[in-house]
């Protein structure tokens, strides 16, 4: 393996020292912080969930005045905690603690006209309730905390119990798309998805509040009739390369459909609804000639060897899944960067860039500039996306990209034209890699490899079944060098991927992703392939 560059810690921030000129040193932000948390649950406590998130995208419009602080365990994103820190250390972020909602009321009562309450045994009215938190700048609550509000000198802005008895989802947001449509910011959408039943993480909904943004929940499967209709209408009035945030409700439609829908009118998929603090990270600023610079290993002579090369990815890396857990930092280990937080919440990017040791390496993704499904676009408009990717590619210092499709159910392969424009159109990048599970599209263009997951490893299977699958795949492959491009699910942190290969013997050798993609370019013993509909479906081998 060549060498690689070291850590960032230094690179990527500027001297916080007497060199740096007072008009370059961070001024300093004084906020709120409270924290957040609980069981979620709409007759539990959602209530006070829901008011504070709606309180914060109030807040936050002119400023990062209210920070949440979410559970460190047993919530998606356990970071919030080590990003204030980080923001405290490098952007002179200092934060009182607010203790109780009638407290952050009175705190920030210039910034409420009112509020608005929902219906709790109808889930479409809570979430449309934000919409009208959003347009009318009130605050959500339940009706147990009319009391509260009255108390303290609020007034009701509008009451949603008993409105919508006897209509269906469709007729509802029909009626919110009515009522509310023309006062929204039409920049974005917010799918406020997730958990069904009684359940509901709105964590995304301040930055929706914050910038007067339409929520939905409706379903993006065509079987669901006039849902279908409904919100294919709401996504055709978007531009092109709009974002929607938010994530699909999981009883209600799948992923696929919703990307798919959502890549038919080139629309960007960010997620998820439990995203937190958006509408205060927005606000942090990087500091005066600020460059990202990611690790890259030296390139110039890598040492081919008749080995099987294995090189990690993991899904939704930063922000979910193991980065703040065990292992990090011990072996090779690529992670998905959230490439639209380079305008959104450039703050977060350089939480991760200075934290990264240098076995961390960073790969764009995913798809596009956002979560896109390239089958599925338009063919007019994927030139576009696919120059807009590369521009964040540049801005991030990465020179790996991620693509995943799965417009198809049955096929996660990619034709040959569009891997032509993947090459086209991100020129700066060595090397891309296809597919979630195993996929079976393969190519090189002048020694760049196009290279597809050969092993997906799912939250469930066991560390011996894994290792009896990897040899496996040995044995199906016997050519030497063999590239085995491995996806690791946000459910496993690094130590679990350490524990499976120390049950493989010397010929498994793991690389960084770029050493990888160069030996792959290099000698490229895999067959080019593309979608076709001829091609079998394989689980392991190509």
């Amino acid at each position: 393996m060549g060498k690689r560059a070291g850590s960032r810690r230094g690179r990527n921030t500027l001297p916080r020292n007497s060199s740096v000129a007072e008009t370059d040193r961070p001024k300093p932000i004084h906020c709120w912080a409270m924290k957040i948390g609980g069981d979620w649950k709409i007759n539990g406590d959602l209530p006070d969930e829901a008011l504070v998130i709606s309180l914060q995208g109030l807040v936050n419009r002119s400023g990062p005045q209210l920070y949440l602080l979410y559970p460190t365990k047993g919530y998606d994103y356990t970071n919030t905690e080590a990003i204030m820190a980080f923001y405290h250390k490098y952007h002179g972020v200092d934060h009182k603690t607010i203790k109780t909602i009638p407290e952050a009321l009175v705190k920030f009562r210039k910034y409420i006209r009112g509020y608005i309450v929902y219906d709790p045994k109808l889930r479409d009215s809570i979430v449309l309730s934000f919409t009208a938190a959003g347009i009318m700048d009130g605050v959500v609550v339940a009706p147990e905390q009319i009391p509260m509000m009255d108390s303290l000198g609020f007034k009701m802005l509008v009451d949603f119990r008993g409105k919508f008895e006897g209509m269906d989802t469709t007729q509802i947001y029909q009626w919110a798309y009515n009522h509310y449509w023309n006062r929204c910011s039409h920049k974005a959408l917010v799918y406020l998805g997730g958990a069904e039943g009684d359940i509901m993480q709105p964590a995304i909904a301040d930055l929706g509040v914050a910038d007067r943004l339409f929520f939905y929940d409706l379903s993006t499967e065509p079987e669901a009739g006039t849902q279908y209709k409904l919100v294919s209408m709401l996504y055709g009035k978007m531009r092109p390369f709009s974002f929607l945030f938010g994530w699909h409700s999981y009883m209600k439609d799948t992923e696929d459909s919703y990307v798919t829908l959502a890549s038919h009118y080139a629309l960007r998929v960010e997620g998820l609804n439990t995203l937190p603090n958006m509408s205060f990270h927005r606000w942090i600023k990087l500091p005066p000639g600020y460059k990202f610079h990611a690790n890259h290993s030296d390139l110039k002579n890598p040492k081919l060897e008749k080995k099987i090369y294995v090189s990690f990815i993991q899904s939704d890396g930063l922000g979910l899944g193991a980065w703040l857990r065990p292992g990090r930092g011990k072996i090779p280990y690529a992670w998905e960067v959230n490439m639209y937080w380079y305008h959104y919440a450039p703050g977060i990017l350089e939480f991760y860039y200075h934290q990264a040791s240098p076995n961390d390496f960073f790969i764009g993704s995913l798809s596009g500039p956002s979560y896109m499904y390239p089958k599925a676009m338009p063919p007019k408009y994927l030139p576009t996306a696919l120059k807009m990717a590369s521009k964040l590619m540049k801005d991030l210092d990465l020179n790996m990209f991620e693509i995943y499709d799965a417009s198809d159910s049955l096929n996660r392969d990619l034709p040959k034209s569009i891997v032509d424009d993947y090459f086209k159109y991100i020129p700066n990048a060595i090397g891309f890699v296809n597919g979630y599970g195993p996929a079976h599209t393969f190519a090189v263009k002048d020694g760049l490899p196009f290279i597809s997951f050969d092993y997906y490893l799912p939250p469930t299977r066991k560390v011996d079944e894994v290792v009896g699958d990897l040899k496996e795949l040995a044995t199906l492959n016997p050519k030497r060098p063999y590239f085995l491009c491995f996806h690791v699910r946000e459910y496993t942190d690094v130590k679990g991927v350490i524990d499976i290969m120390r049950h493989l013997g010397p010929e498994f050798k793991i690389v960084p992703l770029d050493v990888f993609m160069k030996l792959a370019g290099m000698d490229p013993t895999f067959k080019t392939r593309y979608e076709s509909t001829k091609q079998p479906v394989q689980l392991f081998s190509r």
